[in-house]
């Protein structure tokens, strides 16, 4: 298929693979989440808890790939994309994935 049969234009941009995020995205924060675990800060950190160092280093990246990626597209194109990713929580802006991609750091001594 040629940019110009591509329904979503020449200047798409594709997300980055957001594999190792859809695992946490779909065991931590589904539609119960906020029972759980009260925020996505939370979620983040009871996966943090309970996911390998690989898991969460891997989870990490692609959430940072993601936030720089989505910097440069439309919010409904990331929202798609983060939706697609996995979980049921559909941040309304980029600001409240931050602390989550911050509850993914390596701890001091970890």
């Amino acid at each position: 298929m040629s940019s110009r049969d591509d329904k979503r234009g020449p200047g798409h941009v594709p997300p980055p693979p957001l594999e190792a995020l859809g695992v946490m995205l779909d065991g931590y924060f589904h539609q119960d989440f906020r029972y759980i675990y009260v925020s996505p800060v939370g979620a983040a950190r009871a996966f943090a808890v309970e996911a390998s160092p690989e898991q969460i280093a891997a989870a990490r990246s692609e959430l940072a790939a993601f936030i720089e990626w989505a910097g440069h597209v439309p919010k409904k194109s990331w929202q798609a994309a983060f939706t697609n990713a996995g979980g049921s929580w559909l941040p309304g802006s980029i600001a409240p994935i931050l602390p989550v991609l911050q509850a993914l750091a390596p701890r001091p001594g970890a």
